[in-house]
């Protein structure tokens, strides 16, 4: 049988030892393990094997500005080294983003890639920095620091790093993505308990009595809506009724949405018309108070009496009411006052409307004019006045159902753009 030589052995029993060694940090790891838990496996196995001082991967931030791009995501360190100064891991990401190669230095002074550090006074001695490339590119660096042994980092442990690099930038961003996905998900059910709050807030049945009918209509654009309704029996045949719009969509608008409506219910203990103006200043107020600068609503809000067959009513910006005639004529009220959140001290204007036996009354967002189809057309005031005028003759609930189930024939695949919301007050009997 023939020899091996001394050298050819350790050479031998080191590639024998780094194969175990790779063959540790692959079973050791997977995509279900949270990342900072791999990134601490690898950190501990390439300090033991290469036999460092100091070790850190720094991940690929995509949100973060140009000096912030690499965020530290897990050290590992011999008790009482230094911490890896700031300024260097600035420098070690700028090098790697740019040139995506192995880098190693045993004289890091003297390297004109890092000139501007102290090395000596950092305790720095030498540096081994591997990029994590993916196939979507570079996801972050392995850094090994402080060789302890003379001579610093060799090509064995260049060559190890890069093995490991290459096998577990893959598994990383698998992680990544898998962390994201999950947290995705708490996410989604979060909105999904949020929408159950916010449908909440929604009356629950129209009103249907021998004097009226009052129907309520909420179809939202995304899993959080921006727009609301209220129907809230004040006494006898009189209502509070409100339709709003706050800007923008999701949980910020929702959220505007639900104050908005607690603190007009928060004032109808006892309410009148006379009341309404001072209850439009209040709520403008606080909003103009605790919104965010973008933020502010289009709302209609005040009493309908069905007994008297009258709406008395706030228009902060919103469309128009429109009154449905029992013959099919239209009719609205020009004019409205400033939308709720842009000039704190703005006052309301009370305004009247009169309806016959027989007569709907109907309140909207502009969800519903503004809807686009396939061809990019908007349905636009005058398909809806058509629409009101030819099924003039129907109950609120009827008349909230063919508009809608209009709509969404017109709309064909098109994705909806806004909250679609109406509230339909009618007189069908006479008194």
């Amino acid at each position: 049988m023939p020899s091996i030589s001394e050298r050819e052995f350790d050479r031998l029993k080191h590639a024998v030892d780094e194969l175990s060694v790779l063959n540790q940090i692959a079973g050791a790891i997977n995509v279900s393990m949270s990342v900072d838990k791999i990134t601490r496996i690898i950190v501990d196995r390439c300090l033991r094997r290469v036999n460092a001082s100091q070790g850190a991967i720094f991940l690929l931030d995509d949100e973060s500005d140009v000096e912030g791009k690499f965020t530290t995501f897990i050290r590992r360190m011999d008790p009482g080294s230094e911490q890896i100064p700031y300024r260097l891991n600035i420098s070690l990401a700028g090098w790697m983003i740019k040139h995506k190669k192995i880098l190693l230095t045993n004289e890091p002074q003297q390297d004109d890639r890092f000139s501007g550090l102290d090395f000596a006074e950092l305790g720095i001695r030498s540096i081994l920095s591997v990029p994590l490339l993916s196939r979507s590119g570079l996801i972050g660096i392995l850094a090994l620091f402080n060789k302890n042994e003379e001579g610093g980092f060799t090509d064995s442990d260049k060559r190890f790093t890069g093995i490991v690099a290459t096998q577990t930038a893959k598994v990383i961003e698998n992680a990544q993505l898998f962390e994201k996905e999950q947290r995705l998900k708490v996410i989604e059910e979060e909105i999904k308990v949020a929408r159950t709050i916010q449908q909440g807030f929604l009356p629950s049945e129209n009103i249907i009595s021998e004097s009226c009918e009052i129907a309520g209509f909420n179809h939202p654009a995304t899993d959080m809506g921006g727009d609301y309704y209220d129907i809230v029996g004040i006494g006898g045949d009189r209502y509070f009724v409100s339709v709003g719009d706050v800007s923008g969509k999701g949980i910020p608008a929702a959220l505007l949405m639900a104050n908005a409506q607690a603190v007009l219910r928060s004032q109808l203990r006892g309410v009148n018309e006379t009341m309404l103006s001072g209850m439009a200043r209040s709520l403008n107020h606080l909003i103009c108070q605790f919104a965010s600068p973008m933020q502010f609503i289009t709302a209609i809000f005040g009493i309908f009496d069905a007994g008297a067959r009258e709406f008395s009513f706030i228009n902060a910006g919103h469309a128009a009411p429109i009154i449905v005639h029992r013959d099919g004529r239209l009719d609205s009220t020009e004019g409205s006052n400033m939308v709720l959140g842009v000039l704190p001290d703005n006052n309301y204007e009370l305004r009247h409307l009169s309806l016959d036996c027989g007569d709907t009354l109907f309140l909207y967002t502009d969800g519903v004019t503004d809807q686009k189809n396939n061809a990019e057309e908007q349905f636009l005031d005058d398909r809806l006045n058509a629409l009101l005028a030819k099924h003039c003759a129907v109950s609120a609930s009827e008349l909230g159902s063919h508009v809608l189930s209009e709509l969404l024939e017109f709309r064909e695949q098109a994705k909806q753009t806004d909250d679609i919301t109406m509230l339909i007050a009618s007189c069908r009997k006479r008194i």
